[in-house]
């Protein structure tokens, strides 16, 4: 991949710092965060008690800034969801014995400064080279690609699958094991008991998820951006019937397609799944999904006598 860097000015950073704070935070979130290692992220939510996902985030144990090393720990989430985030944690923060603060870091999703001392590695891209710099003050020297239209980084996220946000994840609703944050590391069954645990351990044993979200490819000769902002109906179906709704497509110009993710029930995947040339039908065009390796095989209900 050639190099190239963008600002997120859909993203925030909160820290959380207190002797207690890893243990806090391993109590309520859905990865485990004593696994944190420096200078990688390690995505997880927030989920209700019902085991939906009411906050994704990406979470860091060390950030670099002036040379001088903090150990507290940082969330990266959905800048919309600030307020509501930040409500739930001091919820949840009974003793007040951990600070929740906002910070000032812009955050900026690189492949540049391989080597430098303040990025830190993503590693839910498993084939890319992809880095996060949490930056306060953001210069014009950075050479940072703010045009949405040629937005580089959605494209290699919705090609891998990897939700981010309120605008796709479906806040109180969508289930970890959907948006396959179980698959990308965001979701441990082996560290005692969070929020929303005891839901997903049993979807996740019985073989009891109903629908996935997967990367899709679309040509189209009418679909336009004003088009897809207006559409109220974004089914696909599958041999006229419906089988799923598209989450988000992004167009590009380099090969003439559209890029987006779909939810798609379960059921009707196993056939996308062993037919790779198996197309669906979206506005009366032909639309493809593309599963990534970490996906396959797909999960199977697990018979019961």
């Amino acid at each position: 991949m050639e190099n190239k860097k963008i600002h997120l000015k859909n993203r925030k950073v909160l820290k959380v710092s207190g002797e207690n704070s890893i243990e806090f935070l391993n109590n309520i979130l859905t990865s485990d965060i004593t696994k944190l290692k420096p200078k990688e992220l390690l995505p997880s939510a927030l989920l209700s008690p019902q085991g939906r996902i009411l906050f994704d985030m990406l979470v860091s144990s060390i950030i670099v800034d002036n040379s001088l090393y903090d150990k507290s720990i940082y969330i990266e989430y959905d800048k919309d969801q600030q307020d509501q985030l930040i409500k739930k944690l001091n919820m949840y923060n009974l003793r007040r014995e951990v600070s929740i603060e906002k910070t000032s870091y812009e955050v900026l999703v690189t492949t540049k400064n391989k080597n430098s001392t303040n990025t830190l590695i993503d590693k839910r891209f498993f084939n890319e080279d992809l880095r996060r710099v949490y930056v306060k003050n953001l210069s014009k020297n950075d050479d940072v690609n703010n045009n949405e239209n040629i937005n580089w980084y959605d494209l290699l996220r919705y090609k891998n699958c990897i939700l981010e946000g309120s605008k796709e994840i479906e806040t109180n609703v969508s289930l970890p094991l959907e948006t396959n944050l179980d698959l990308l590391g965001g979701i441990s069954f082996e560290k005692g008991c969070f929020i929303g645990q005891e839901v997903n351990a049993r979807i996740k044993w019985k073989g009891l998820v109903k629908r996935k979200y997967v990367p899709v490819t679309y040509k189209s000769k009418k679909l336009s951006y004003l088009k897809l902002i207006e559409l109220n109906e974004k089914k696909i179906f599958l041999n006229s019937k419906e089988i799923g709704e598209i989450v988000s497509l992004l167009y590009n110009k380099n090969d003439d397609l559209w890029y987006g993710i779909a939810k798609i029930t379960l059921s009707h995947l196993y056939s996308f799944e062993e037919d790779n040339a198996l197309e669906g039908d979206f506005l009366n065009e032909k639309i493809k999904i593309n599963f990534p390796k970490y996906m396959l095989p797909l999960p199977k209900k697990i018979q019961t006598s």
